[in-house]
């Protein structure tokens, strides 16, 4: 009788864990994270403060920011050899980097840890929504 619970659960953790790793979305790597988002824009929402937000991600590697309420902001932006979106704005000592994880109902999350990051509904080619770049 305890082996059969013993192999019962040892089967159930198995399951869980594999269940759990093919779940997991797999990250862009570089070339497909540059195609993604490089002279184009991310519509969607800051996790965090939970607003809308749109993010211009120009040729030149220039990151324009507007907010639901009319907030606008600058930074600069680049794809890392492994594939994630580095950012850095006047406000931060660092820059961070974060994976580009696409999800299963076409979304793009981008976690940047402590319940951050964003979620990207769509990407649109180019800058539609006129996010100046001077």
């Amino acid at each position: 009788m305890n082996g059969s619970i013993t192999f019962f659960l040892t089967t159930l953790f198995t399951l869980f864990f594999a269940t759990a790793t093919m779940a997991a979305p797999k990250a862009l790597n570089h070339d497909e994270a540059v195609k993604l988002i490089k002279g184009n824009t991310a519509e969607g929402k800051n996790v965090k403060w939970n607003k809308s937000m749109l993010w211009y991600f120009a040729d030149s590697g220039e990151l324009r920011k507007l907010d639901a309420h009319g907030n606008k902001g600058k930074a600069s932006w680049n794809i890392n050899e492994k594939g994630e979106l580095c950012y850095q704005d006047k406000h931060m000592n660092q820059e961070k980097c974060a994976a580009i994880l696409p999800q299963e109902d076409g979304k793009y999350a981008v976690p940047i840890g402590n319940g951050g990051g964003w979620i990207w509904d769509k990407i649109v080619p180019g800058n539609p929504h006129n996010l100046g770049t001077h």
